[in-house]
C-alpha cells in the first residue's frame, strides 16, 4: 500500500507540475503576443501622421506627486494632444471604470488553463498622465491645449466588459476610423513642435 501511495502521489506532482508549467508555457506567450500587438497601435499612428502635421512619440513618462507615469503612445497634432495607453493583453477584463485595478480572465470558465489576473487600470493610467501633462504644458507656458485620452484594444481576442468604458476604449481594428473622425483634423492652432520639445526634453 505505500508503494501504491508513493506512486499516486508521485504522479499526482507530475500533473500537476505539467499543468504549472503549461499554464505558465501560456502566460509567456500571451505576454510575447502583447508586446508584438501594442507595436501594431504605433505603427497605425507613424502611417497616419504625415499627412495630418501629427507628431508620434512612444513611451513617454512624466513624473508627478506619486512617482513616474507612462503612456504608450501620444499624438500631438494641430488639433491637440492624444494621449493612449493600450489594453494589449489577451482575455475578458471586467471591473469597474473607477476602479484602481481591472481584472483580466483568459482561457474560459472550463479551460484548466484560466487564468485571472488583476492588471492597473489603463483609464486611470491615462488620468494620471493627463494631469501630469497639463502641468507640464503650464511649466512650459503652453496654455490652452485640448488634451483627451483613448485606451485602445491591440488583441482580437481581448473583450472589455468594463461598466462605462465604452467611451473611453477604442476595439481592436477600430484604431484608424476614429482617429480619422472630424474633430480630430481640426487645427487648433497647436505648436506641435513646441510641445514636442516639452517632451522630449522632460
Amino acid at each position: 500500500m505505500n508503494n501504491l501511495g508513493e506512486t499516486i502521489l508521485f504522479v499526482s506532482l507530475m500533473l500537476a507540475a505539467a499543468l504549472l508549467a503549461w499554464v505558465l508555457y501560456s502566460y509567456f506567450v500571451r505576454a510575447k503576443r502583447s508586446e508584438v500587438t501594442k507595436k501594431s497601435v504605433g505603427k497605425t499612428l507613424r502611417t497616419m501622421a504625415p499627412l495630418r502635421e501629427w507628431r508620434v512619440l512612444e513611451n513617454v513618462t512624466l513624473a508627478d506627486k506619486k512617482g513616474n507615469v507612462t503612456a504608450d503612445h501620444l499624438v500631438i497634432a494641430p488639433y491637440g494632444v492624444l494621449v493612449f495607453t493600450d489594453i494589449h493583453q489577451q482575455g475578458s477584463y471586467y471591473g469597474e471604470l473607477r476602479d484602481e485595478q481591472w481584472l483580466i480572465s483568459t482561457g474560459g470558465e472550463n479551460q484548466v488553463e484560466t487564468l485571472r489576473v488583476k492588471v492597473p487600470n489603463p483609464v486611470r493610467n491615462n488620468e494620471r498622465f493627463v494631469a501630469a501633462l497639463r502641468a507640464r504644458l503650464t511649466a512650459g507656458e503652453v496654455y490652452n491645449v485640448p488634451v483627451e485620452a483613448l485606451c485602445p484594444v491591440t488583441q482580437s481576442k481581448a473583450e472589455v466588459f468594463v461598466t462605462g468604458a465604452n467611451a473611453l476604449v477604442v476595439p481592436a481594428g477600430r484604431l484608424r476610423e476614429v482617429l480619422s473622425r472630424q474633430k480630430y483634423q481640426k487645427d487648433n492652432g497647436v505648436d506641435t513642435g513646441k510641445i514636442a520639445a516639452l517632451l522630449q526634453n522632460s
